[in-house]
Protein backbone atom coordinates (compact mmCIF):
# COMPACT_ATOMS: atom_id res chain seq x y z
CA UNK A 1 0.00 0.00 0.00
CA UNK A 2 1.27 3.37 -1.22
CA UNK A 3 0.63 6.23 1.88
CA UNK A 4 0.05 9.70 0.16
CA UNK A 5 -1.99 12.77 0.78
CA UNK A 6 -4.44 11.59 -1.69
CA UNK A 7 -7.44 10.70 0.35
CA UNK A 8 -8.66 7.21 -0.31
CA UNK A 9 -12.36 5.74 0.41
CA UNK A 10 -13.45 2.47 -0.35
CA UNK A 11 -17.52 1.00 -1.27
CA UNK A 12 -18.01 -2.48 -0.49
CA UNK A 13 -20.17 -3.28 -3.52
CA UNK A 14 -19.27 -7.41 -4.18
CA UNK A 15 -22.02 -8.86 -2.04
CA UNK A 16 -24.82 -11.38 -3.89
CA UNK A 17 -28.34 -9.57 -2.13
CA UNK A 18 -29.69 -13.12 -1.72
CA UNK A 19 -32.11 -11.23 0.50
CA UNK A 20 -33.60 -8.96 -2.35
CA UNK A 21 -35.48 -12.08 -4.00
CA UNK A 22 -35.42 -12.04 -8.02
CA UNK A 23 -34.53 -8.26 -8.02
CA UNK A 24 -31.29 -9.31 -6.54
CA UNK A 25 -30.45 -11.67 -8.99
CA UNK A 26 -31.12 -9.30 -11.59
CA UNK A 27 -29.45 -5.94 -10.23
CA UNK A 28 -26.41 -6.22 -7.71
CA UNK A 29 -27.41 -4.08 -4.42
CA UNK A 30 -25.32 -1.29 -5.31
CA UNK A 31 -27.52 -0.11 -8.04
CA UNK A 32 -30.78 -0.60 -6.26
CA UNK A 33 -32.95 2.99 -6.86
CA UNK A 34 -33.58 4.82 -4.33
CA UNK A 35 -35.92 8.14 -5.90
CA UNK A 36 -34.45 6.98 -9.65
CA UNK A 37 -30.75 7.50 -8.24
CA UNK A 38 -28.76 4.33 -7.51
CA UNK A 39 -27.52 3.71 -4.29
CA UNK A 40 -23.84 4.14 -4.86
CA UNK A 41 -24.66 7.34 -6.60
CA UNK A 42 -25.57 9.04 -3.37
CA UNK A 43 -22.20 7.56 -1.32
CA UNK A 44 -19.71 8.22 -4.17
CA UNK A 45 -21.44 11.94 -4.70
CA UNK A 46 -21.36 12.63 -0.45
CA UNK A 47 -17.80 11.09 -0.46
CA UNK A 48 -16.20 13.33 -3.41
CA UNK A 49 -17.85 16.14 -1.31
CA UNK A 50 -15.76 16.11 1.39
CA UNK A 51 -12.60 15.49 -0.45
CA UNK A 52 -12.32 11.70 -1.09
CA UNK A 53 -11.00 12.27 -4.90
CA UNK A 54 -10.06 8.40 -5.15
CA UNK A 55 -12.50 5.61 -4.18
CA UNK A 56 -12.34 1.79 -4.94
CA UNK A 57 -15.73 -0.22 -4.98
CA UNK A 58 -15.09 -4.16 -5.15
CA UNK A 59 -17.35 -5.93 -7.36
CA UNK A 60 -18.48 -9.73 -7.83
CA UNK A 61 -22.19 -10.71 -8.68
CA UNK A 62 -22.78 -8.78 -11.33
CA UNK A 63 -19.63 -6.76 -11.94
CA UNK A 64 -20.20 -6.09 -15.03
CA UNK A 65 -23.24 -3.76 -14.23
CA UNK A 66 -20.91 -1.78 -11.86
CA UNK A 67 -18.14 -1.42 -13.92
CA UNK A 68 -21.05 0.13 -17.18
CA UNK A 69 -22.44 2.56 -14.33
CA UNK A 70 -19.34 3.52 -13.24
CA UNK A 71 -17.67 3.88 -16.86
CA UNK A 72 -20.83 5.94 -17.99
CA UNK A 73 -21.18 8.68 -15.35
CA UNK A 74 -17.48 8.97 -13.70
CA UNK A 75 -15.61 8.35 -16.43
CA UNK A 76 -13.99 11.86 -16.55
CA UNK A 77 -14.73 13.31 -12.86
CA UNK A 78 -13.89 11.04 -10.59
CA UNK A 79 -10.61 8.52 -10.13
CA UNK A 80 -12.62 5.40 -9.03
CA UNK A 81 -10.47 2.20 -9.15
CA UNK A 82 -12.49 -1.89 -9.48
CA UNK A 83 -11.28 -4.21 -7.24
CA UNK A 84 -12.28 -7.37 -8.84
CA UNK A 85 -13.30 -10.70 -7.12
CA UNK A 86 -13.59 -13.46 -8.95
CA UNK A 87 -15.51 -15.11 -5.99
CA UNK A 88 -16.98 -13.27 -3.30
CA UNK A 89 -14.14 -12.51 -0.30
CA UNK A 90 -16.65 -11.38 2.23
CA UNK A 91 -15.88 -8.48 3.95
CA UNK A 92 -12.51 -8.26 5.40
CA UNK A 93 -11.04 -10.36 2.76
CA UNK A 94 -12.75 -7.85 0.14
CA UNK A 95 -10.86 -5.00 2.02
CA UNK A 96 -7.74 -6.60 2.16
CA UNK A 97 -7.57 -7.66 -1.46
CA UNK A 98 -8.28 -3.71 -2.36
CA UNK A 99 -5.37 -2.72 0.31
CA UNK A 100 -2.96 -2.68 -2.91
CA UNK A 101 -5.45 0.46 -4.36
CA UNK A 102 -5.98 1.82 -1.51
CA UNK A 103 -3.58 5.60 -1.02
CA UNK A 104 -4.01 6.00 2.95
CA UNK A 105 -3.19 4.13 6.93
CA UNK A 106 -6.43 4.95 7.50
CA UNK A 107 -9.48 4.73 5.51
CA UNK A 108 -13.23 4.95 5.78
CA UNK A 109 -15.51 2.01 4.83
CA UNK A 110 -19.25 2.11 3.08
CA UNK A 111 -21.58 -0.81 2.51
CA UNK A 112 -23.20 0.05 -0.65
CA UNK A 113 -26.28 -1.40 0.19
CA UNK A 114 -26.93 0.90 2.99
CA UNK A 115 -29.02 4.58 2.92
CA UNK A 116 -27.60 6.85 5.24
CA UNK A 117 -27.73 10.28 5.76
CA UNK A 118 -24.33 10.77 8.09
CA UNK A 119 -23.03 13.90 6.83
CA UNK A 120 -19.77 12.60 5.50
CA UNK A 121 -17.40 15.08 6.86
CA UNK A 122 -17.72 13.13 10.19
CA UNK A 123 -15.82 10.36 8.28
CA UNK A 124 -12.77 13.37 8.03
CA UNK A 125 -12.94 13.63 11.89
CA UNK A 126 -12.93 9.89 12.68
CA UNK A 127 -9.68 10.35 10.58
CA UNK A 128 -7.98 13.20 12.81
CA UNK A 129 -8.92 11.11 15.50
CA UNK A 130 -7.47 7.99 14.54
CA UNK A 131 -4.79 9.82 13.26
CA UNK A 132 -4.04 11.50 17.10
CA UNK A 133 -4.90 7.99 18.86
CA UNK A 134 -2.06 5.99 17.29
CA UNK A 135 -3.45 3.36 20.11
CA UNK A 136 -6.51 2.72 18.36
CA UNK A 137 -7.56 0.69 15.04
CA UNK A 138 -10.61 1.93 13.51
CA UNK A 139 -13.88 3.88 14.83
CA UNK A 140 -17.54 2.03 13.89
CA UNK A 141 -20.83 4.37 13.17
CA UNK A 142 -23.19 2.74 15.18
CA UNK A 143 -26.82 3.12 15.25
CA UNK A 144 -30.06 2.31 17.21
CA UNK A 145 -31.10 -1.35 16.55
CA UNK A 146 -33.71 -1.57 13.74
CA UNK A 147 -36.59 -3.91 13.81
CA UNK A 148 -34.86 -6.54 11.82
CA UNK A 149 -31.89 -7.11 14.56
CA UNK A 150 -32.96 -5.85 17.99
CA UNK A 151 -30.30 -7.68 19.67
CA UNK A 152 -27.70 -5.31 18.39
CA UNK A 153 -23.80 -5.60 17.80
CA UNK A 154 -21.62 -3.91 20.12
CA UNK A 155 -22.28 -1.45 23.41
CA UNK A 156 -20.63 2.20 23.19
CA UNK A 157 -19.08 3.44 26.44
CA UNK A 158 -18.85 7.50 25.44
CA UNK A 159 -16.44 7.04 22.72
CA UNK A 160 -14.91 3.21 23.39
CA UNK A 161 -16.55 0.10 21.86
CA UNK A 162 -17.13 -2.93 24.06
CA UNK A 163 -18.35 -6.27 23.68
CA UNK A 164 -20.92 -6.07 26.56
CA UNK A 165 -22.99 -3.90 28.25
CA UNK A 166 -26.88 -3.13 28.70
CA UNK A 167 -27.70 -1.26 25.59
CA UNK A 168 -26.55 -2.51 22.40
CA UNK A 169 -26.18 -0.68 18.77
CA UNK A 170 -26.05 -1.46 15.33
CA UNK A 171 -23.12 -1.20 13.35
CA UNK A 172 -24.03 0.64 9.95
CA UNK A 173 -21.95 -0.23 7.56
CA UNK A 174 -19.85 2.76 7.89
CA UNK A 175 -16.35 2.29 9.65
CA UNK A 176 -13.01 4.31 9.48
CA UNK A 177 -10.08 1.79 9.53
CA UNK A 178 -6.47 1.35 9.65
CA UNK A 179 -4.88 -1.03 7.32
CA UNK A 180 -3.05 -2.95 9.27
CA UNK A 181 -6.22 -4.80 10.86
CA UNK A 182 -6.41 -6.13 7.84
CA UNK A 183 -2.54 -7.11 7.68
CA UNK A 184 -3.03 -10.68 8.16
CA UNK A 185 -5.46 -12.08 5.14
CA UNK A 186 -3.62 -13.12 2.30
CA UNK A 187 -5.10 -11.53 -1.21
CA UNK A 188 -8.15 -13.32 -2.74
CA UNK A 189 -8.36 -14.81 0.82
CA UNK A 190 -12.04 -15.03 1.98
CA UNK A 191 -12.99 -13.39 5.52
CA UNK A 192 -15.63 -11.77 7.51
CA UNK A 193 -15.12 -8.71 9.57
CA UNK A 194 -16.85 -9.35 12.03
CA UNK A 195 -14.07 -11.40 14.00
CA UNK A 196 -11.61 -8.83 13.12
CA UNK A 197 -14.17 -6.41 15.03
CA UNK A 198 -14.56 -8.19 18.14
CA UNK A 199 -10.78 -9.09 18.08
CA UNK A 200 -10.21 -4.96 17.76
CA UNK A 201 -12.99 -4.22 20.62
CA UNK A 202 -11.67 -6.58 23.29
CA UNK A 203 -8.34 -5.31 22.79
CA UNK A 204 -9.85 -1.68 23.42
CA UNK A 205 -8.66 -0.52 20.35
CA UNK A 206 -12.21 0.43 18.03
CA UNK A 207 -14.02 3.68 18.66
CA UNK A 208 -17.26 4.16 17.97
CA UNK A 209 -19.65 7.29 17.26
CA UNK A 210 -23.42 7.43 17.11
CA UNK A 211 -25.50 8.26 14.33
CA UNK A 212 -29.17 9.98 15.07
CA UNK A 213 -29.80 10.26 11.12
CA UNK A 214 -31.72 8.34 9.11
CA UNK A 215 -30.49 4.93 8.20
CA UNK A 216 -31.44 2.11 6.70
CA UNK A 217 -29.62 -1.35 5.60
CA UNK A 218 -31.71 -1.89 2.22
CA UNK A 219 -31.45 -5.63 2.34
CA UNK A 220 -35.23 -6.60 1.44
CA UNK A 221 -37.75 -5.56 -0.99
CA UNK A 222 -39.52 -3.90 2.16
CA UNK A 223 -37.00 -2.13 3.40
CA UNK A 224 -35.77 -0.20 -0.20
CA UNK A 225 -39.53 0.60 -0.23
CA UNK A 226 -39.40 1.66 2.87
CA UNK A 227 -36.69 4.17 1.75
CA UNK A 228 -38.12 5.26 -1.09
CA UNK A 229 -41.23 6.40 0.64
CA UNK A 230 -39.11 8.44 3.48
CA UNK A 231 -36.71 9.87 0.62
CA UNK A 232 -40.12 11.04 -1.38
CA UNK A 233 -41.34 12.54 1.78
CA UNK A 234 -38.31 14.33 3.16
CA UNK A 235 -37.69 15.94 -0.59
CA UNK A 236 -34.50 14.21 -0.96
Amino acid sequence: MMVTNQPTAMILAAGRGTRMGELGEKCPKALLKINGTPLIHYHLEKLRKVGFNRIVINVCHLADQIKQFIADQYRSTAEIVISQEDVPLETAGGIANALKHIRNDIFPVINADIYSELPFHRLNEAISRLNNSPDKSGCLFMVPNPAHHLKGDFCLAETQLKLGGEERLTFSGIGVYRAAMFSGISENTSFALAPILKREINRGQMLGELVSEYWSDVGTPERLEDVNRFVALSGQ
